[in-house]
């Protein structure tokens, strides 16, 4: 079992991100998430995650895959999908003390020149807006550098 969660939150073509004020990723623009807590499942940790980070109260999320992180060490996370429930609203920018919560557009997210979003977030949003199954993306990394993504199906689709 993976220790972490990643949410992404859809608005029409905007998706929530969080550009982080501590580690890991400071300065980076990424989804909402965190750590897993004992006798929580993945769904329930970004739930409870995705509240803390933004105030949010989701009900369904989608499992849309995995991500593996590799470098000098190895780290999983259970990665999700969510639509903003039609009754809540957030206003962005909206400064909170994991960082500043903004709804960013789908082609600024993918904007090749766009060095201010997490590398591996260009690479699997994609997949994970259009593809119905959930796949496991692995990423190895040299340090900070993305030097490989690769997309295989998964194994076991958690719940």
């Amino acid at each position: 079992m993976y220790r972490y969660t990643l949410c992404l939150i859809r608005k029409a073509d905007h998706v929530l991100l969080l550009n982080r004020q501590k580690q890991p990723a400071m300065g980076m623009w990424n989804g909402v998430g965190g750590k897993i807590e004992s006798g929580e499942s993945p769904a329930e940790s970004v739930i409870r995650e995705t509240f803390e980070e933004t105030g949010i109260r989701l009900t369904d999320v989608r499992f849309a895959g995995t991500i593996l992180l590799q470098a000098d060490e190895t780290v999983g996370i259970y990665l999700f999908l969510a639509d903003m429930p039609d009754e809540q609203m957030l206003t962005t920018p909206l400064a909170t003390r994991e960082g500043i919560l903004d709804w960013k557009q789908l082609d600024w997210i993918l904007a090749p020149e766009n060095t201010g979003v997490i590398s591996n977030l260009k690479a699997y949003l994609p997949y994970v807006l259009t593809e119905p199954s959930p796949m496991l993306h692995t990423f190895d990394y040299a340090g900070h550098q993305l030097l490989d993504h690769q997309i295989s199906p998964l194994e076991q689709v958690i719940n």
